[in-house]
């Protein structure tokens, strides 16, 4: 078995049990036992579901004990599982790989201006953060926090992929580096005349431009449209 099929299945066996206490466990546990069955018989995949079952129980346990080592023995034991089956047939990899796809290299984020912000606004008071990506890592991510369930709101990770979202989340940052001088009102008005509006946009699950993507699985690849507009011809 070459170092790729092990790689592998470590990544997703170390997936697995980091979220099997969660929401994600009840897709876990059909496709895990789908690859480990491989396809022999519905007999087979029964049989696997029961075992991940009976191991899920035993890792949920050992969390609620915070009992780490055991923890660890279930994953190496999940990876075993794992490994078997990617020893069994030279088609496991491939399996495994179209069930658990290897992560999108991450690509570099298109600035939303094409120079330092500086140089766009001249000489000021310094920028406590350097760029719009900065203030949405470092400040507006950890800051708001809503239920992004797609009904009530939701949010693309790859924010930066949408000029609209691009363009409000650079004024929101502009507005809070000036507005921040002001200690005084300075933070209520940006939290009151700037972010409330531009967020309740941004975040409409049915009419903002993130309805297409999803917080959890990410950027679309069929984002919405620009607007139609015909070329304007001055009589």
């Amino acid at each position: 078995m070459d170092s790729k099929a092990i790689e592998n299945a470590q990544r997703v066996a170390a997936r697995v049990t980091a979220e099997a206490d969660g929401d994600a466990w009840k897709e876990h546990h059909w496709t895990v036992a789908r690859f480990l069955a491989g396809s022999r018989s519905a007999a087979e995949e029964d049989h696997w579901k029961r075992q991940l079952g009976d191991w899920r129980e035993r890792l949920t346990a050992s969390l609620a004990a915070d009992a780490y080592a055991e923890v660890a023995e279930l994953q190496e034991l999940l990876l075993g599982w794992l490994l078997t089956e990617l020893r069994r047939s030279d088609d496991a990899l491939g399996s495994l790989l179209a069930l658990y796809p290897l992560p999108r290299p991450k690509r570099e984020p298109r600035s939303v201006f094409p120079m330092p912000a500086s140089e766009v606004y001249g000489d000021g008071p310094e920028f406590y953060f350097g760029d719009v990506f900065a203030f949405v890592t470092d400040y507006l991510a950890v800051t708001v926090r809503r239920p992004l369930d797609g009904t009530s709101a939701t949010w693309c990770p790859m924010w930066w992929e949408h000029p609209e979202a691009g363009a409000r989340l650079s004024a929101l940052w502009l507005a809070w580096e000036h507005l921040r001088h002001d200690s005084a009102l300075g933070m209520t008005t940006w939290w009151i005349q700037h972010a409330d509006p531009h967020l309740k946009v941004l975040m409409d699950p049915r009419q903002g431009p993130f309805a297409s993507c999803s917080p959890s699985k990410g950027h679309t690849q069929t984002p919405l449209g620009p607007l139609p507009v015909d070329p304007y011809e001055p009589a």
